[in-house]
């Protein structure tokens, strides 16, 4: 047998430098791929965190239009009552006008009739007696037939006001109709999108958990594989040493 010559050791020594060399790269691009690696996953987890934004986002402004559209659904039927009731009270006034025109209508044909029934009976009245009768009746006629005027322009104004108020209760009940429809199916909509959206990220969530603790594992796994495989190299590396020192000391 032969010594280890100086050439060798020396071949040893290089060989040893690069393989420190190789290991000392090695870390250098296992570090630079984890970085990689982990910037990629934080990137698409930042994605993922604002498309969970984005979704809570619309939820919540379906939801807000929703609550707009109830408070203007209230502000109509608010609106509504009270033109029913305007409505209730301007029929009443028409009631009222309608008496009233046509009590002053008898009155004043009342009026008429007793000017022409003095008109018949004049032979044996003086002229005196004849023209301030007439005179009399005839200013209380035109009294009556000016009152019998304005309320009958009373009227049609107040019956103008209740066909004005009609029309409008009636496009506002129109309105309240499809808004309330339109309320009821944005209702099951809004209900719909807040249980997905909540059960989406429930369930991104859970698979976010469970992806970190299987990567977690796998990593382990891993690592727990090459330190046993290290663990025996090292065990062989000590069994063949003491051989090793024993050929080195016989070839001495």
């Amino acid at each position: 047998m032969t010594s280890i010559s100086k050439e060798d050791a020396h071949n040893s020594a290089d060989m040893l430098k690069e393989i420190q060399t190789e290991r000392m790269v090695y870390q250098i691009n296992s570090s630079l791929n984890a970085q990689k690696a982990s910037n990629k996953m934080k990137r698409e987890v930042e994605e993922i965190t604002e498309a969970m934004e984005n979704a809570q986002s619309v939820a919540y402004e379906r939801k807000r239009s929703l609550e707009e559209n109830k408070i203007n659904l209230f502000e109509k039927k608010d609106k509504m009552k009270k033109l029913q009731q305007e409505l209730e009270h301007t029929r009443k006034h028409v009631e009222s006008s309608v008496k009233k025109t046509l009590d002053l209508e008898t009155e004043a044909n009342k009026i008429k009739h007793a000017m022409e029934k003095i008109k018949e009976a004049s032979q044996g009245i003086e002229q005196k007696y004849l023209e301030q009768s007439q005179n009399e009746l005839m200013n209380l006629f035109v009294k009556v037939t000016s009152n019998v005027e304005k309320a009958q322009s009373d009227l049609n104004a107040t019956k103008r006001m209740e066909d004005i108020i009609s029309t409008k209760i009636q496009e506002i009940e129109i309105d309240y109709s499809k808004l309330e429809n339109k309320i009821l199916n944005e209702t099951r909509e809004v209900e719909v999108i807040t249980s997905n959206v909540s059960n989406t990220i429930q369930h991104i969530i859970r698979s976010h958990n469970e992806i970190t603790d299987a990567a977690k594992d796998l990593l382990k796994s891993a690592i727990a594989t090459n330190v046993i495989s290290e663990e025996q190299n090292h065990t062989n590396e000590q069994n063949q040493q003491p051989n090793e020192v024993n050929y080195i000391k016989v070839a001495t």
